[in-house]
């Protein structure tokens, strides 16, 4: 490490490593390049089986302090009630650990510099702190939450989401007040201006995928199975939902004119919700944790993203336009990617549509091959990781 480099503290809320969510794709392409221009050091808490890929980060990346610690706090309505003894936000006392606390009190003041990756852990950062506070977001959170209770059918339910959207609100205008500087995506930043938040020295980034997938040999139509894939965290409240939503609602449809189509869904553990919906139908198949997602991608007539809420820059979609699989997408997870419907991608919101949409995939090489051609080419043009963190830290260099 340089002596002139400046020291940087990147504080997050779970393991970026292994790449396996949205969120932590970008989280360890972002540290990679933060290590390659700065005195790094990380703090994250550990989650699930973080702790089995920690000394295999490390080797990976040469950090100047490494400080984690394990801690989870799962959805529940206790967990919710306590919340409300003290804390912001639900997700805000979800993620605080007095231990954690401690030890990234003890390192923080030594940083010229601290990156909040997520706003759950900006309750680290301690009133006294003289370095600069960057706040890097992963969605419009409040949003996440309003969304949820729109599709919400339970009364109390409902009015306990929208609870929870004002005090996720409140709690993310109190850490921009807080930050020097904001990185938030084009999508939500029109949200937050929308919805009447004050942002105060913002900057766009993205969240983006593998764009290793655009080396890949193009896809041929012929190769494919008759086979739908959807690829995500199942545990992850949008893709419960989506995934349900299409299982219900468009599955059916589908089915009943291609009585032979597969639905591939890649991803560990997922939620019994999920599973409940399916009724062991033989041709939904859950992989589980895949190695290469190629195997699967590359074999896939049509890439799926069939999400409700959520906000931000989806990398599931991303993924699809990478790699040229064509995508059939809701509004919600085509958010914020300069696509259009019929060129890029498709895009659906109610079942009937959706499903028709699938159809034409399914059926139409032509148009599959459109599809496949010119999302790869827009994706290799707008969105490559190397111009984005270029760009990201111009505005940190004007902080420091």
């Amino acid at each position: 490490m340089g002596t002139n480099q400046k020291s940087l503290l990147f504080i997050t809320t779970q393991l970026p490593y292994p790449p396996k969510s949205g969120g932590t794709v970008k989280s360890w392409n972002y540290i990679k390049d933060l290590a390659q221009r700065y005195d790094l050091s990380l703090a994250t808490l550990l989650k699930d089986d973080d702790a089995d890929y920690v000394e295999a980060l490390k080797e990976k990346i040469s950090f100047h302090h490494f400080l984690a610690e394990k801690h989870q706090t799962a959805r529940s309505a206790k967990t919710l009630l306590n919340s409300y003894l003290g804390f912001p936000c639900l997700n805000v006392f979800r993620n605080y650990s007095p231990a954690f606390y401690k030890k990234v009190q003890d390192r923080i003041h030594e940083s010229d510099m601290v990156i909040i990756d997520h706003y759950e852990v900006f309750q680290y950062v301690p009133n006294n702190y003289k370095g600069k506070v960057i706040l890097h977001t992963h969605n419009a959170e409040f949003m996440l939450w309003r969304r949820l209770a729109e599709l919400e059918n339970n009364p109390l339910k409902k009015l306990l989401l929208k609870m929870e959207a004002k005090r996720v609100a409140k709690y993310e205008q109190s850490i921009f007040d807080r930050s020097d500087l904001i990185f938030t995506t084009e999508s939500d930043q029109e949200l937050y201006h929308k919805h009447g938040f004050k942002l105060g020295n913002v900057e766009t980034t993205y969240h983006l995928g593998n764009e290793q997938l655009l080396d890949l040999e193009d896809l041929n139509f012929s190769d494919t199975e008759l086979a739908l894939c959807f690829m995500g965290t199942l545990s992850w409240e949008p893709n419960i939902d989506g995934l349900i939503w299409f299982l219900k609602e468009v599955w059916p449809l589908l089915k009943k004119e291609f009585p032979q189509l597969k639905f591939y869904i890649l991803g560990k553990d997922p939620d019994q919700r999920i599973k409940t919906v399916v009724q062991e139908d033989p041709h939904v198949i859950f992989t589980g944790f895949v190695k290469n997602l190629d195997d699967y991608l590359k074999k896939t007539r049509v890439y799926l993203a069939p999400l409700r809420f959520g906000s931000g820059m989806k990398v599931k979609v991303l993924e699809g336009l990478y790699r040229g699989v064509p995508t059939v997408s809701t509004s919600v997870g085509a958010e914020g990617l300069k696509v259009e419907d019929g060129k890029h991608i498709m895009i659906a919101d109610q079942a009937e549509e959706f499903a028709s949409k699938c159809i034409q995939l399914l059926q139409n090489e032509t148009l599959w091959n459109t599809i496949k051609k010119e999302s790869r080419i827009l994706a290799d043009k707008q969105y490559r990781w190397a111009p984005l963190f270029d760009r990201m830290d111009q505005s940190v260099k004007k902080l420091i």
